[in-house]
């Protein structure tokens, strides 16, 4: 509610106000000027109480349809890894979950490509020494950045 609205709403009334008392005056009638004014001030505040409501939107009932998750549509094993991925950044504790899967990825991919298993000699070299470290190391938190890095890693083999 702006005041300029109400100054507005304020001018309309005494413009109002005199008009009609010129034409009670005109039509002989004898208008009490206290009581009109007091009629024509009512009549401006309840209408513009009503204009403002009417105008306020309030809330909204129409319903936002919200975009499907990548998980609903597509590969069922897609959705299995963006729940993992979910699942480790939001846990409070270590989980190793999201290791064991990228040790599981690594192992499938070296022995593809490579002929060898991730627990052999040369697995370690090939990875290089920090995705080695996630590999073997005990369960910790790993942020996006570094979990891009791994998967980069592995792709590259």
């Amino acid at each position: 509610m702006t005041a300029a609205r109400w100054w507005r709403r304020a001018a309309a009334g005494v413009l109002v106000f005199a008009v009609l008392e010129v034409v009670l005056l005109l039509a002989h009638t004898g208008p009490d000027a206290l009581r009109l004014a007091l009629l024509v001030a009512t009549c401006v505040g309840v209408l513009g109480l009503v204009l403002d409501t009417l105008s306020d939107p309030g809330p909204s009932w129409t319903v936002e349809v919200e975009q499907p998750s990548s998980r609903a549509v597509g590969d069922p094993r897609l959705g299995r890894y963006v729940g993992l991925l979910e699942a480790h950044l939001s846990a409070r504790s270590d989980d190793a979950a999201l290791r064991d899967r990228l040790g599981a990825l690594t192992d499938q991919v070296l022995r593809q490509r490579h002929g060898i298993r991730l627990d052999g000699p040369c697995a370690s070299e090939l990875l290089g020494p920090d995705v080695a470290d996630v590999l073997t190391g005990p369960p910790r938190r790993l942020g996006l950045a570094e979990i891009d890095r791994c998967l980069t890693r592995i792709e590259d083999l």
